[in-house]
């Protein structure tokens, strides 16, 4: 087999939704791309004109031959007809497609285009064809054409569908869910109102008509769009674009952003894990996509590829697989050009096909396209993207594999247990149609019977995510894949991971001043910053012999950090259990002044704002309050002054230990607390007080031995939760419990967590009565019922601290333990 059969098959994988023609018709005029001229701010975005109504095909001389002339269209009214050769639009002459699109590219709705055209027996003739803008219509819809701006400042065409008022079956509230497509690879427009039973518009337009609000967009320089050519621009380009129409769809007031969707195709499915990670989603669809590096994909298809010509060896696949690996790898690797492996290995050089394929392009992207795109591990993004995943593999596509899908649908469980599954939808090719075989698919790619069992699959499972149960798959279809039923976690989004400095254990406290500037701490002495949110973290302190168990800050700047002291872990040797801070972490001075008994140690802070008289109204002021330690002795202590100088408490004698505080007011608080400092005959111990902490209360003592308590959180004034940690090591006391107040504090409950001996507890938080998490080991808990039910969560082991952040997006939660994890909720 010649190595060129290869690179072409690799080629025609990339096309795959191209419009094509039935066999024996010629192929639909070209939709031309376009840059019109930036507009205003406050202008609509000028609209393209609309086709033509020609049919084309090539003539054998290299010219363009008129196949047919729509009925109605300008063309028709212009007078053009079928059987007639364009010789040149706008003085221009016009020789093949390319040169049309050239033409075309600045040709707005409302312009009359100058049309020569002639038969072979005539002298050319002048057409004035008046273009108009076409627009989609659905029936019960509005059609909205709007725009985004992308981060580089220029706009792209927007295309909403909305179900009319009171329309909708699945508005809640007066807001609708709303799912974004990501197209594929191809430069080319989703605005086709002139062919409507296209696939991908069909599959839309079955959201639409199910109750979604539908969001499409045309890539940077396509369509109406503004922007660079669309195929000149790279990957990351490509995905900041689909990043901010997923923004704006998720802000528009009519859509509930708890209930946003995604469903990419192809290269959408490789894009989609990253912009559900920029913006939580509460599902997403993949159809025909993959998860491998693109350099493993590339063998890969060439080889199914090859292996589905007729007459191939399995000599002639090794052949070509192996010249592939010689292209991918000074392409892909080195980061060089096609023209530069083709000047390499002359014997690898194909004829050109315009952007399809050249030195510079392939499947009509860029050089820089496939270099990033060869970049990405895509298998970390889908552990950091958000939402239960359907991954949906055609029986009949060639251009992908199964095995890509299961993978997805594995990481995506592996992350949150349910969350991801597979299925195969049978006889259906890469491109949303079916075929009778295999190999119909490849001779007619796209060219089949619309696949419609698609989008009910789709609505099936959307329809289990709602709900919030398991999303098991109806009426499996051949070849389904052993993934686990797709679910949702407990509030939509999942916890995806952050990138920080790996760390052998626990650690232990994670605080934040606002969205973007945070700071985490760990028993090695360091501390870590972050001024964008969690996405990047620079160590700005460390000092050995020092274990940072806890921290709190007032602003961007003033902070105080709680040592846990030596005594208890082995290591640790530094005596100064209080330090604070005035330049946002980077410098940390010792606190000398506490008064009564010396304080070996600290575990948590809390932070409350106490009312005074400030020059005649009434003003708050920040108290912050410590206590401390695992191990004991138990201390707790305050400071008035933003940590300068610190007053001490005393705390009753059956307080041997202090894992953390909680105050609703100044006047009323808690302190998780154990009964004995010898954890074998400890029982876990909640104090409360109603005078500011000069005296202290039990409010609840365990039953059992070996337990402790260790973290509260309050998401309002009434309910509270606190964990309870067992140490037994008798496997037969294996039930957890969690305690919970409904009345303020005054009495506490029991609440089983779950029935495992190996289980842990730790961190606690709560964005409402309902909805919360544990950490614990090995893994953590979600409810979403108050704690009735708990189900398995994945925001890492031994989480310590779950701090919830309300800003102007909504809610933030970071999780901190072996690892560091971020869910964002938006605004609940």
């Amino acid at each position: 087999m010649p190595h060129v059969i290869a690179t072409l098959a690799l080629v025609s994988t990339l096309t795959a939704l191209l419009p094509q023609a039935p066999a024996g018709k010629p192929a639909p005029e070209p939709t031309p791309p376009e840059s019109p001229a930036a507009a205003t701010d406050d202008a609509p975005l000028p609209r393209r004109a609309g086709p033509m109504g020609l049919r084309l095909q090539d003539a054998p001389g290299g010219e363009l031959d008129i196949a047919a002339v729509s009925p109605g269209s300008p063309a028709a009214k212009a007078g053009l007809e079928g059987g007639m050769r364009v010789v040149s639009v706008n003085g221009t002459p016009v020789s093949s497609r390319e040169d049309l699109q050239k033409v075309m590219r600045q040709v707005m709705a409302g312009a009359t285009v100058q049309v020569q055209a002639q038969r072979d027996d005539e002298a050319p003739r002048t057409f004035a064809v008046q273009m108009e803008a076409a627009s989609e219509s659905l029936p019960g819809h509005s059609v909205r054409y709007g725009s985004v701006r992308v981060p580089d400042g220029y706009r792209l065409r927007t295309i909403v569908t909305e179900p009319e008022p009171g329309k909708s079956p699945m508005a809640k509230a007066g807001r609708m869910p709303a799912v974004l497509y990501v197209q594929g690879i191809i430069c080319q427009t989703v605005d086709r109102p002139s062919d409507p039973d296209l696939p991908d518009t069909r599959i839309m337009h079955a959201l639409a008509r199910a109750g979604f609000i539908t969001m499409r967009v045309d890539k940077p320089g396509i369509g109406d769009s503004e922007g660079p050519p669309c195929e000149e621009i790279d990957l990351q380009t490509e995905l900041a674009a689909f990043t901010a129409a997923l923004k704006q769809l998720a802000a528009m007031p009519q859509v509930d952003p708890q209930r946003l969707y995604i469903f990419g195709h192809s290269m959408g499915g490789v894009l989609a894990p990253y912009l559900s990670a920029a913006v939580p989603v509460r599902g997403t669809v993949v159809y025909g996509t993959l998860v491998r590096t693109w350099f493993e994909y590339q063998l890969e298809n060439v080889r199914r590829q090859s292996a589905l010509q007729p007459g191939a060896s399995e000599a002639d696949i090794t052949d070509a697989v192996l010249a592939e690996a010689k292209s991918s790898a000074m392409m892909l690797v080195d980061k060089k050009t096609l023209g530069d492996v083709w000047a390499r290995w002359p014997e690898l050089r194909q004829p050109t096909q315009g952007v399809m394929l050249d030195e510079t392009h392939m499947s009509t992207r860029s050089m820089p396209f496939f270099h990033q795109l060869q970049d990405l591990n895509l298998a970390r993004a889908w552990q950091q993207s958000t939402g239960a995943v359907l991954a949906v593999y055609g029986e009949y596509d060639w251009v992908t594999s199964q095995k890509d899908h299961e993978k997805i649908a594995e990481i995506v469980n592996g992350r949150a247990p349910g969350a991801g599954s597979c299925i195969v939808l049978p006889k259906a090719d890469h491109a949303f149609t079916k075929h009778d075989s295999l190999q119909a698919s490849v001779t007619a790619m796209g060219q089949g019977e619309y696949d419609a069992d698609l989008p009910k699959r789709m609505l099936e499972w959307i329809a289990t995510v709602e709900a919030g149960k398991p999303a098991a798959p109806a009426a499996a279809p051949a070849k389904q894949a052993d993934a686990a039923p797709a679910a949702v976690g407990p509030a939509g989004p999942s916890w995806m991971k952050l990138p920080t400095e790996p760390y052998p254990g626990k650690q232990d406290d994670i605080f934040f001043a606002n969205e973007k500037v945070g700071w985490f701490g760990n028993g090695a002495g360091k501390v870590f910053r972050t001024t964008d949110g969690g996405d990047s973290w620079t160590k700005v302190w460390e000092k050995k012999g020092t274990f940072v168990r806890c921290l709190a800050f007032l602003d961007e700047k003033v902070g105080v950090m709680g040592n846990v002291g030596p005594g208890y872990f082995p290591g640790v040797t530094d005596t100064v259990p209080v330090y604070r801070t005035e330049d946002g972490g980077t410098t940390w001075t010792p606190v000398t002044s506490i008064a009564g008994d010396p304080v070996p140690g600290l575990c948590a802070f809390d932070i409350v704002q106490v009312p005074f008289v400030n020059a005649g109204n009434l003003d708050r002021r920040p108290r912050i309050i410590g206590v401390g330690r695992v191990g004991g002795p138990a201390a707790y202590i305050w400071s008035d002054d933003l940590g300068k100088t610190w007053k001490q408490g005393k705390l009753p004698e059956i307080a041997t230990m202090a894992f953390d505080v909680h105050f609703l007011d100044e006047k009323h608080g808690f302190i998780a607390s154990a009964t004995d400092a010898d954890v074998q005959n400890a029982n876990a111990l909640i104090l409360a007080t109603d005078d500011g902490g000069d005296t202290w209360r039990e409010v609840y003592r365990s039953k059992r031995p070996f337990e402790l308590t260790w973290k509260f959180s309050f998401p309002n004034a009434k309910t509270g939760y606190c964990t309870i940690q067992s140490y037994n090591p008798d496997p037969a006391a294996s039930q957890r419990f969690v305690a919970k107040t409904v009345d303020g504090g005054r009495t506490w409950t029991e609440m089983p967590l779950v029935d495992d001996a190996k289980v842990r507890e730790f961190g606690v938080a709560f964005v409402d009565a309902d909805t919360g998490w544990v950490g614990a080991m090995p893994h953590g808990f979600a409810t979403t019922d108050g704690g009735k039910t708990w189900t398995k969560t994945n925001f890492g082991n031994a989480v310590n601290k779950i701090r919830l952040i309300r800003g102007a997006e909504g809610v933030t939660g970071y999780a901190i333990g072996a690892e560091v994890h971020r869910l964002r909720l938006g605004k609940r």
